[in-house]
């Protein structure tokens, strides 16, 4: 399936923690938003569909993997965590 983009996109790092947070560029999440993405730059981070996301059991996201999930109609919320103890900068970005 070919979604067409043709909002604006924003994009920033993002340090992700042990905290449960939710992926977006800015205070709240861009509600035009198709395609969101998330790239760790030195860790592993989890994500998961609410704030109740832990390590255990979010879906991870490797170092330095794209990971990119195009929402298709989906505009609720995709939350981001790190493992115990640590800070993972990550590179995120919402595109419409």
């Amino acid at each position: 399936m070919y979604i067409a983009l043709d909002g604006p996109g924003f994009y920033k790092a993002l340090t992700v923690t042990d905290t449960a947070q939710e992926l977006k560029v800015n205070s709240e999440r861009y509600d035009q938003r198709r395609i969101v993405t998330a790239q760790p730059t030195d860790g592993i981070i989890y994500y998961g569909f609410d704030n109740q996301v832990t390590a255990a059991t979010g879906t991870a996201i490797f170092k330095n993997q794209l990971w990119k999930m195009e929402m298709l109609g989906y505009y609720g919320e995709v939350w981001l965590v790190a493992d115990t103890g640590k800070s993972v900068v990550t590179k995120i970005a919402e595109v419409g």
